[in-house]
C-alpha cells in the first residue's frame, strides 16, 4: 500500500512540475484555418483581424486555407484538431448555418464539435443587376419578375452558397419565380451578370462596389438591418419594404474542448483588436459591420442564425448528397 501511494505521489509531483514548466500561452504561433480559398473576401478579412489579433496577444498567426466544398473541409479540420490553443479556425454563415441544412452528409456537429471563441463580425449583401437590366429599385424589380414569372433568372456562386440562400430569402418574401443559375465560385457569376447572362445576383458589398464603379452591374439594395458607411446612399431592402437580412458573417471557433482560461483569453484578445481604431476602418472600408461579443453570445447567435436559414432552405427545398 506505501508504494501503491509513492508511486502516485510520485505522478502526482511530475504532473504538477510539467504544469509548473509550461510558459504562458501562447509560446508559439497560432494557426488560424480559413475554409475558403486565398484572396477572396473572407480571407482577407481572416488576415486582418489575425495580425490585430496577434499583436493583442504577442504571437504571430499563420492562415492555412483550406477550400472546399463549401467551407466543410476546413471546417472539419478545425473539429479534428487538438484542443490546446493553436489551431483555430473562421466558422461562417454557410459552415455553421447552411451546411448542416443543405447536405445530407457533414463530417462535423456544429453543437458538439466546437469552440465558440469570438465573432468578428457581418458581411450585409447587396442585391446587384445587370447593367442592362431597365430597373432602378427594388420594386421595380419585384414588378418585372411578376410581370415576367420564371423569366428573370439569378447567379449565384453554388447550390447550397449564401449567395442562393440570400435570394431565396428575398424571392420568398417578394413572392416572385426567378431562375437559379449556379456558378462554381463568385467571379464566374459577376462575369456572366456583366455581361448581361443572368439578371440578378447578391453579392458581398465589398465585392460589389467596384463592380458597380466599373460599369459592371448596378445596385439596388442592402440586404441589411441599416446603411452602412461604406455606401451611405445605397438604400436597405427594409427600406424598400422588404426586411431581408441577408449575407455572410465570420466568427472564431476552436475544437471542442479549448480551456476556457484560453477561450477567454483568445476572445479578450479579438475583442481588444476589433475595438481599434485601425481594425475598425479595414473592415469598415471592406463592407463589414464588426461586432464584439462573449463566447456564449457567439453560440446563440449561431443557434439563431442555423434556425432562420434552416426555414429558407427547407421551404425552397434545397439539398445536397455528400
Amino acid at each position: 500500500m506505501k508504494k501503491i501511494c509513492a508511486t502516485l505521489f510520485t505522478s502526482l509531483l511530475c504532473l504538477a512540475g510539467g504544469a509548473q514548466a509550461q510558459g504562458p500561452y501562447p509560446e508559439h504561433p497560432i494557426k488560424l484555418i480559413v475554409p475558403w480559398p486565398a484572396g477572396g473576401g473572407t480571407d482577407a478579412v481572416s488576415r486582418h483581424v489575425a495580425a490585430a489579433v496577434g499583436l493583442q496577444l504577442k504571437q504571430s498567426f499563420v492562415v492555412d486555407n483550406r477550400p472546399g466544398v463549401n467551407g466543410m473541409l476546413g471546417t472539419e479540420a478545425v473539429s479534428r484538431a487538438q484542443p490546446n490553443g493553436y489551431t483555430l479556425g473562421i466558422a461562417s454563415v454557410e459552415t455553421h448555418a447552411i451546411n448542416p441544412h443543405v447536405y445530407k452528409k457533414v463530417g462535423y456537429n456544429v453543437s458538439k464539435d466546437f469552440t465558440p471563441v469570438a465573432w468578428v463580425g457581418q458581411f450585409p449583401y447587396a442585391m446587384a443587376v445587370r447593367p442592362g437590366l431597365e430597373v432602378r429599385d427594388i420594386a421595380g424589380l419585384v414588378a418585372l419578375a411578376k410581370a415576367q414569372p420564371g423569366k428573370l433568372s439569378y447567379a449565384s456562386w453554388g447550390v447550397g452558397s449564401s449567395s442562393q440562400i440570400a435570394f431565396e430569402m428575398f424571392k420568398q418574401a417578394a413572392r416572385i419565380e426567378v431562375l437559379h443559375v449556379p456558378f462554381q465560385g463568385a467571379a464566374p457569376a459577376i462575369t456572366a451578370l456583366a455581361s448581361n447572362q443572368v439578371d440578378v445576383l447578391m453579392i458581398p458589398l465589398s465585392v460589389a462596389m467596384p463592380q458597380q464603379q466599373g460599369g459592371r452591374l448596378k445596385l439596388l439594395g442592402l440586404a441589411s438591418a441599416k446603411r452602412l458607411p461604406a455606401a451611405p446612399d445605397l438604400a436597405t431592402l427594409t427600406e424598400q419594404g422588404f426586411a431581408i437580412e441577408g449575407g455572410t458573417w465570420l466568427s472564431v471557433m476552436g475544437p471542442a474542448g479549448l480551456a476556457p482560461a484560453v477561450v477567454a483569453q483568445l476572445n479578450k484578445a479579438v475583442n481588444a483588436a476589433l475595438e481599434t481604431p485601425e481594425l475598425r476602418s479595414t473592415l469598415t472600408k471592406l463592407g463589414v459591420e464588426p461586432l464584439t461579443t462573449t463566447p456564449e453570445g457567439v453560440q446563440a447567435r449561431i443557434q439563431s442564425e442555423s434556425t432562420r436559414w434552416s426555414a429558407v432552405i427547407k421551404t425552397a427545398g434545397i439539398q445536397l448528397d455528400q
